[in-house]
């Protein structure tokens, strides 16, 4: 509440944080003009009017949009292995098949995704040439979204067992926890 035409004398000071108290204010939210002026030197320095000696000690949200999901009950989200096949070695499948690792993403919030390796029909993309829309890459490849858009990359290990990358190539990590690609 905002009350104009006081002048700034103690007794109107008084007079006008009892009122603004008796008339649902919050007496810690008042503060007097100290400066004896028309103008009252508010607590961060500003300088206003009468009307601008009510001040509010509201503490503002740091991050006031930022939506923070609760944590999951068991607190962890982690992956699930299921390796049919070894898709470094391109072992384990049948004839005209490779060994492809795949993700199956969570449908739910705290469902953990599905890291798969399994067989399927042997692509014909060779390694570093586009892929995607049904072009598959050979064994021991995986199509990748890169800097140059979805090209077949080879297979590595992030630990540096082999297989390695060739020379002049670095084993880069991707979403697959246990599968690098060279690039």
């Amino acid at each position: 509440m905002l009350l104009h035409g006081f002048g700034t004398s103690v007794r109107s000071r008084a007079l006008w944080l009892a009122l603004s108290v008796a008339l649902g204010g919050c007496a810690a939210s008042v503060r007097a003009d100290r400066d004896g002026g028309d103008g009252g030197a508010l607590e961060d320095g500003a300088t206003g009017d009468v009307g601008r000696d009510v001040r509010y000690r509201d503490v503002p949200d740091p991050q006031p949009d930022t939506f923070r999901d609760p944590p999951c009950p068991d607190g962890s989200t982690q992956g699930i292995r299921q390796y049919n096949c070894d898709p470094f070695a391109n072992s384990g499948c049948g004839p005209g098949e490779a060994c492809y690792p795949y993700i199956e993403y969570p449908m739910g919030r705290c469902a953990a995704e599905i890291y798969h390796a399994d067989c399927i029909q042997a692509g014909t993309v060779p390694v570093g040439m586009p892929c995607g829309n049904g072009a598959a890459c050979v064994g021991g490849a995986s199509c990748f979204a890169t800097g140059a858009g979805t090209r077949c990359l080879q297979l590595c290990r992030i630990d540096g067992t082999p297989p390695q990358c060739p020379r002049g190539a670095v084993c880069e990590p991707t979403d697959l926890p246990d599968f690098g690609a060279c690039d």
